[in-house]
């Protein structure tokens, strides 16, 4: 639920957005990051320096991730970072027009483009693009109508399409993933929220928050967000790579962003989406006649007191709306994380803490490691006694999940009836026996209508040097063995 403030208090409301812009503006200006040594060779330096602008290719359909205004020019949460990225490398970055995403790709080929702000690396675009770490991560989500019901089973059902933007990495993953899937390939998001909404096909795949904003921007009640994949976009900067130092220079920049901004900019753009007021007249005429009262007003002692006590006033009123408003962030931010429902985090929440173990594995050389687990046979529930009772059941499980790890381990849904528990400072034989016990809890407790389940569990843990994509495909793997051997046991990745 969003509030309001306009409705709410009127024109002494258009003073408090006006007092309250003016110190968020204030605010903002102070804060950021400010050019630092990142570490740039002379070599890197020089180049930079001689090459004085840079041309950064932008994907106009992504917001609000990336995209461009109405002004054409760079808008979105890469937008907020390639701020940083100009003020840590001292150049300037230029915009040039693309049309789409074909069109963006054909001008990274022709070296149209000296940077590209948000692609997701493959061996094909290696052949002319250099890819720095990725910077965000970005689950695949799914938009049906209302009056259609996904799971992840339809993705192979007969006859089911599914929209996808035509050249997009994610097309590899989902055809790698799901080999018997029907996909429709786009020129961008609107042609396939059309087809959808029109029932043309059966949903859209994309990527999520990219998808929840088009949907809002295009005003199409009747789609909505209904799942999610256990697939992601990895988005790197990418550089032209007949110029390498442009490569290594980017790379620096992007290891030196803060993780406090990073994450600031994150919750500014997928928390919460803002309604930005684009006509600045009414704003400017207000503030030149608070001016003029202001003047007269010291003409005039009679209204002094008048004056303090609408000062007062308004003051309370503008501490009333900031409350709220942090409350209501803060209420966004939980959402955002979290299952709706169970109630434990969601995929792009054990995103970030594995992202976020991985690191501080690095740098404190501890140990840790990961569960993947799947409750057994889970589709005969929903196909034999409902979506309803399957829900109930979801719930029970992950709450006995949570009781039975410990406060520092954390649980999650990575999508479906599969859940992941990240266990911090815990060796391999320790998470083993921590599974096995769980596998135990799980066939001896009785979950809704005296449902009895079962469930299959794979284990590893973090070896030195390895990212998170490779613990998740080493633990999935170890899952699969488990589910091959029989179900209702532990397999060790």
């Amino acid at each position: 639920m969003y509030i309001n403030v306009s409705q709410k208090i009127s024109t002494k409301g258009l003073l408090i957005v006006l007092f309250a812009g003016w110190f968020l503006f204030v605010m903002n200006s102070a804060v950021g990051q400010t050019t630092d040594d990142i570490g740039l060779t002379q070599a890197e330096s020089a180049y930079l320096k001689a090459k004085k602008v840079l041309h950064v290719c932008v994907d106009p359909d992504r917001l609000p991730f990336d995209g461009v205004d109405k002004n054409r020019q760079h808008d979105g949460l890469s937008k907020d970072y390639f701020d940083i990225f100009s003020r840590m490398l001292g150049v300037e970055m230029v915009v040039p027009e693309v049309q789409d995403w074909n069109d963006l790709i054909s001008k990274a080929k022709s070296r149209e483009c000296d940077v590209v702000s948000q692609i997701n690396a493959s061996e094909e675009r290696r052949s002319y693009l250099d890819f720095t770490t990725p910077y965000f991560y970005l689950p695949l989500a799914v938009v049906t109508r209302y009056d259609r019901i996904f799971v992840e089973e339809s993705l192979e059902g007969a006859g089911t399409q599914f929209a996808v933007i035509k050249g997009d990495i994610a097309i590899d993953k989902l055809r790698k993933r799901y080999p018997r899937i029907d996909l429709i390939e786009v020129k961008n998001n609107i042609q396939a929220m059309e087809l959808v909404y029109d029932g043309e096909v059966f949903g859209y795949i994309g990527a999520q928050g990219a998808v929840a904003f088009a949907i809002q921007s295009l005003d199409l009640n009747k789609l909505a967000v209904t799942g999610s994949l256990p697939l992601r976009y990895e988005l790197s900067v990418a550089t032209r790579n007949d110029e390498p130092l442009l490569g290594s220079a980017f790379e620096k920049a992007v290891l030196h962003i803060d993780p406090k901004e990073g994450q600031s900019i994150r919750d500014k753009w997928i928390a919460i989406t803002i309604e930005k007021v684009t006509d600045y007249t009414l704003l400017w005429l207000t503030l030149l006649v608070l001016g003029t009262v202001l003047i007269v007003s010291l003409y005039w002692n009679h209204y002094l007191a008048r004056a303090n006590r609408t000062i007062l006033e308004t003051l309370k009123d503008l501490h009333d709306v900031r409350v709220q408003l942090e409350d209501q962030n803060l209420l966004f931010k939980q959402q955002s994380i979290t299952d709706a429902l169970t109630g434990i985090y969601n995929r792009l929440k054990l995103d970030e803490d594995l992202c976020y173990a991985v690191k501080r594995s690095e740098r404190t050389k501890r140990e840790f490691s990961v569960i993947l687990l799947d409750i057994d046979n889970f589709k005969l529930v929903n196909d034999s006694f409902g979506h309803l009772l399957g829900d109930e059941v979801l719930k029970a499980f992950a709450a006995l999940l949570v009781s039975a790890v410990r406060q520092t381990d954390i649980v999650g849904r990575w999508g479906g009836e599969e859940f992941l528990i990240i266990c911090p400072d815990t060796d391999l034989q320790g998470v083993s026996v921590l599974a096995e016990q769980l596998r135990k809890k799980i066939a001896e407790h009785p979950f809704p209508e005296e449902k009895s389940l079962n469930a299959s569990l794979g284990v590893v843990a973090h070896n030195r040097d390895e990212q998170a994509d490779a613990v998740i495909a080493r633990v999935d793997k170890a899952l699969y063995r488990a589910k091959d051997k029989g179900r209702n046991r532990v397999e060790v990745g």
